[in-house]
């Protein structure tokens, strides 16, 4: 199956965003046609988080995330993939595709309560490390349908990467917005060319002021200036929004400012007036 790219953009486009979680739900469902799907997230103790509970029927997903709350509390200690010691790799670790088949899980207590009454078939799992932080995919199909194939783990597989750095990006989003760092939402008003334009004409300003900003500083606060997101300046210049953060901290003390204002009133005024049609 070729992977849905109408998907994969509105899957991008929704980073950040509150309906995010159905927005991937519904694109793993195109992809693997799967009634359900969870994604945890664990840290270096091996504490799991709960990204992502969701499900095609409101009844599954308010199954989905009663035993997702139930996993984080303490169930998943009994995880299958847990006691095998896949979830906790060491960073660097090639993902793991493993598809799971209730009738082989041992703990009875454990496949009765997250496979049995949860009416799964099968699920389809997909583990990998990313920001130092192990994320855990769980794709489940129900009773009425049919097994997973070998078709399916290779699709999987081929778009883990796609995946985990979507979810990774979603996850630091949500973190900078608890932290009270959120901007506002990308600039519209402006024309693309225009905006074009005005982004050219900062950084080359830029470049020129006192404090030797490098290129990639320059890009950063020029971006800033016109109002980009953290978010948009990662995605627009393919970097992590680690990086965006500190290339920004680095401009900024080169600059001897501290924030977007000082930023915007020092170099936007000037650089607007040459833009105005």
């Amino acid at each position: 199956m070729i992977a849905p790219i109408n998907e994969m953009a509105n899957l991008i486009g929704s980073i950040g965003n509150n309906g995010f979680e159905q927005d991937f739900y519904s694109f793993c469902h195109t992809l693997l046609q799967v009634d359900h799907c969870t994604v945890f997230s664990f840290d270096q103790q091996g504490t799991p988080q709960c990204l992502i509970a969701e499900a095609r029927h409101s009844h599954s997903r308010d199954v989905a995330r009663q035993l997702a709350q139930e996993y984080t509390e303490g169930a998943y200690r009994r995880d299958p993939n847990v006691a095998l010691n896949q979830v906790g790799s060491a960073p660097g670790t090639l993902p793991i595709v493993r598809c799971v088949t209730p009738s082989h899980i041992r703990d009875l207590g454990y496949r009765r309560r997250f496979y049995d009454e949860a009416l799964v078939r099968q699920e389809l799992a997909l583990i990998a490390t990313v920001n130092q932080q192990t994320l855990y995919f769980g794709f489940y199909r129900s009773e009425d349908q049919r097994d997973f194939a070998t078709e399916d783990a290779s699709q999987l597989q081929q778009m883990s990467t796609f995946l985990t750095q979507t979810l990774s990006k979603h996850a630091q989003v949500l973190q900078l917005r608890e932290g009270g760092n959120a901007r506002a939402p990308e600039p519209t008003s402006l024309s693309p060319e225009r905006r074009e334009r005005m982004f050219q004409d900062l950084r080359a300003s830029l470049l020129k002021a006192p404090g030797a900003l490098t290129q990639r500083e320059a890009e950063i606060c020029a971006s800033i200036a016109l109002g980009y997101t953290t978010l948009g300046i990662s995605l627009n210049l393919g970097i992590s929004i680690n990086t965006v953060a500190t290339h920004r901290k680095r401009a900024y003390a080169k600059l001897g400012i501290s924030c977007q204002n000082e930023l915007f009133a020092r170099y936007f005024d000037s650089v607007a007036s040459s833009t105005v049609n």
